[in-house]
C-alpha cells in the first residue's frame, strides 16, 4: 500500500483550539496508527507546534509522515496560487481538505470535510465580497470533490439538498470526544476552577459569540431565573472562552437587564482546565439556532453535567436522550426547562445518566475508521 500517497492539509493544526484545528488533530492522532504502512504527507503552516500525542502518531509508524511547511494561510491568495504549485510537485493520489476552503486551481483528486452550512445562513459579519467568495469556493468543493465528509446526518441532508448531490457522495463521520472530558471526583482538582473567578454555582455556556449561538435569549432566560429568591445572588451565568469585541451585543444585553454582577466571563481557558470548568457547572445550556455538530454539549455530557439544549438542526441527533430540549426562539420555554433542571433533582440525575451513556457513542476512533474507509475506497478502488 505504501506506493500510494495521501496528503492531508494540516494548516489548521496551527489553530489547535479552534474547531477545525481540533478536528484535524484528533482525526490524525487516531488515523495514522490505523494505517502505519500507508504513505502520508502533511502540509502545515510555518511554526506549527504539534500536540504531544500527535507528534508521536506522526513518527511512530513503519512509514513516517513527510511533513512540509507552506506559508499559505487560509482564505489567502497564497492558498489559491502557491498551494496548487506545491500539490502538483508532490503528486499525491488523494488530498483531504478538512474544511471547505481549498485551492480551486488544483485539479487532482480530493475529498473535503464540510462541517456545516452556518456561514451560508448567518453571514452577518462578512462583506459582500467575502460572502460571494465563500459561496463560490464551497460550491466548488461540493461539486469537484470525490467525496464529502460531514459531521452529522442533519448536515449531510442539507448538503445533498443545497448542492443537488448524489446520496452516496456525502458520508457522515460524526466527531468524537477527547478522553480528557470525563467526571472528576477529586475535590482539589475541582477547586482549580477558582482561578477563573468562579466561586458560586453556575450555568455554563461554551462557544463562539455569533448571532446564531442565541446567547442574548439565554441571558434573558437567566435574568428570569435569578428573580427567584432561591437563585438571586446565588447563581451565576458563565461564558467560557475569550471575550469577542466583534460581538458587543452580549455585554449590551447583560447591562440592559442589569445582571452584570451575576454574569462571568472566564477569558481564555487552558485545555486541561476545560473539563474542570464543565465538571463544576450546575448545568450546561446550549441555546444555538444552528449547529453542524455541537461538540460542547457532548463534552458536557461526558463530564457528567446535565445538558439543556435547543431542539434545532443536528442537536437532537447528537445529544440523543441525554438532553432536555427547548424551542430556542422562546425565552419562556428556555427559562422553564432550565428552571426545572435546576430544581428537580431526580429529573436532573436521570438526565445526567442518559447524557453519560449517549456520549459513549462518539469516539475519534470511529471517525478515523470511517475516514480511512473513504480514503481506501478512492485510492485502492
Amino acid at each position: 500500500m505504501a506506493d500510494k500517497k495521501i496528503l492531508f492539509d494540516g494548516r489548521f493544526l496551527s489553530l489547535s483550539h479552534a474547531g477545525i484545528g481540533r478536528y484535524s488533530c484528533e482525526l490524525l492522532k487516531k488515523l495514522l496508527p490505523l494505517d502505519i504502512d500507508q504513505k502520508y504527507i502533511l502540509i502545515i503552516l510555518p511554526r506549527t507546534k504539534f500536540e504531544k500525542e500527535l507528534a508521536r502518531a506522526l513518527s511512530e509508524r513503519n512509514n513516517p509522515v513527510e511533513i512540509i511547511e507552506i506559508d499559505a494561510k487560509h482564505y489567502s491568495a497564497a492558498e489559491q496560487f502557491k498551494m496548487p504549485k506545491l500539490l502538483y510537485e508532490l503528486k499525491p493520489d488523494l488530498v483531504h481538505y478538512p474544511h471547505f476552503n481549498h485551492p480551486i486551481f488544483y485539479k487532482g483528486p480530493f475529498v473535503v470535510t464540510i462541517h456545516d452550512l452556518t456561514l451560508s445562513q448567518y453571514a452577518e459579519r462578512g462583506s459582500f465580497l467575502m460572502r460571494t467568495a465563500y459561496n463560490f469556493v464551497i460550491k466548488h468543493a461540493a461539486q469537484n470533490s470525490l467525496k464529502i465528509l460531514t459531521v452529522s446526518e442533519f448536515v449531510r441532508k442539507e448538503l445533498i439538498r443545497e448542492f443537488d448531490l448524489e446520496q452516496n457522495k456525502v458520508v457522515t463521520t460524526h466527531n468524537g470526544i477527547d478522553a480528557k472530558f470525563k467526571k472528576i471526583t477529586n475535590p482539589r482538582t475541582l477547586k482549580k476552577v477558582e482561578k477563573y473567578g468562579l466561586t458560586k454555582p453556575y450555568i455554563l455556556s461554551v462557544g463562539q459569540w455569533r448571532s446564531h449561538k442565541n446567547l442574548l435569549r439565554l441571558t434573558e432566560a437567566f435574568s428570569q431565573i435569578i428573580k427567584d429568591p432561591k437563585f438571586k445572588d446565588k447563581l451565576d451565568l458563565v461564558f467560557a472562552g475569550r471575550v469577542d469585541p466583534k460581538f458587543p451585543y452580549l455585554q449590551q444585553k447583560i447591562e440592559s437587564l442589569n445582571i452584570q454582577k451575576s454574569v462571568k466571563f472566564t477569558g481564555f481557558i487552558e485545555d486541561d482546565d476545560l473539563p474542570i470548568v464543565y465538571n463544576n457547572a450546575q448545568l450546561f445550556a446550549f441555546p444555538s439556532l444552528s449547529e453542524g455538530f455541537g461538540l460542547p454539549a457532548l463534552e458536557a455530557q461526558a463530564c457528567g453535567v446535565a445538558v439543556v439544549s435547543s431542539n434545532k438542526t443536528c442537536l437532537p441527533e447528537v445529544c440523543g436522550q441525554g438532553a432536555y430540549y427547548f424551542n430556542p426562539e422562546s425565552v419562556k420555554d428556555m427559562t422553564a426547562k432550565i428552571y426545572r433542571t435546576l430544581t428537580d433533582q431526580k429529573f436532573k440525575r436521570d438526565l445526567i445518566l442518559k447524557g453519560e451513556e449517549n456520549a459513549k457513542n462518539f469516539t475519534w476512533e470511529k471517525t478515523a475508521q470511517k475516514t480511512l474507509e473513504v480514503y481506501r475506497g478512492i485510492v485502492y478502488k
